[in-house]
């Protein structure tokens, strides 16, 4: 599906957000960062919204949902580094917003199992978790309990080939892929010592993968083909 004029200059003022916000957290700017980061999930939010006409009434309310979710889950996580509630209020909140995606994911499938995509998507959570569960310490089981979920999440959003058009599934798939991306790159650096400062790409894959999609839920349209 071909973005209109006005999708248009949306996604192009998101770009210009994102990339502000990116680059914030690259340079420690944190302060500036309170302006700029809980703005990219209320305007997807707004974004989404406007679409309400587009979009089946069964999953509106839980695109809604993991939407808020997403966004309560960026501000906890700006207060973290006062006290570790807020991290784990973060991590507890995103896993709404998957849960959130996977309900509506789940509500498109397919006929097709793509047992091969389950294969890779499960070594990919026990890889992360052979990684990062040693250096969690009372993490373990938050942080067990999220990789579990955004794997879902991922594989979910695999297997709605063939019921919504192939733009939406398109977009759907870049989109968790840049969401697992996004959180390995953040919790390896956090929990990995001698890991690399990935800040910039961080917020800039979350923030992609967040409009990913939000495009998708919004253009999937059932396909018969």
């Amino acid at each position: 599906m071909i973005l209109s004029k006005k999708d248009l200059q949306f996604f192009i003022c998101f770009g210009g957000l994102l990339l502000l916000d990116s680059s914030l957290s690259h340079f420690e700017l944190s302060s500036y960062r309170y302006a700029t980061k809980p703005i990219i999930m209320i305007s997807l939010l707004a974004y989404f919204i406007s679409k309400k006409t587009h979009i089946s009434e069964k999953l509106y309310p839980w695109g809604v949902f993991a939407i808020i979710a997403s966004w309560a889950g960026d501000v906890f996580l700006m207060f973290q580094e006062y006290s570790g509630l807020f991290f784990i209020a973060g991590l507890g909140v995103f896993l709404l917003a998957h849960i959130g995606y996977t309900v509506i994911f789940l509500t498109q499938k397919g006929r097709k199992k793509h047992l091969f995509q389950f294969f890779l998507l499960a070594n990919y959570a026990f890889i992360m978790g052979y990684l990062i569960l040693p250096k969690a310490g009372d993490l373990k089981i938050p942080v067990l309990g999220y990789i579990i979920a955004i794997s879902a999440m991922a594989y979910t959003a695999q297997i709605r080939k063939g019921s919504v058009n192939k733009a939406s599934y398109i977009f759907g798939i870049v989109g968790v892929r840049l969401f697992l991306a996004s959180d390995s790159l953040l919790a390896l650096s956090m929990f990995l010592d001698h890991f690399p400062k990935v800040d910039f790409l961080v917020m800039l894959s979350y923030g992609l993968a967040q409009a990913c999609i939000v495009y998708s839920l919004v253009n999937s349209t059932k396909t018969t083909t």
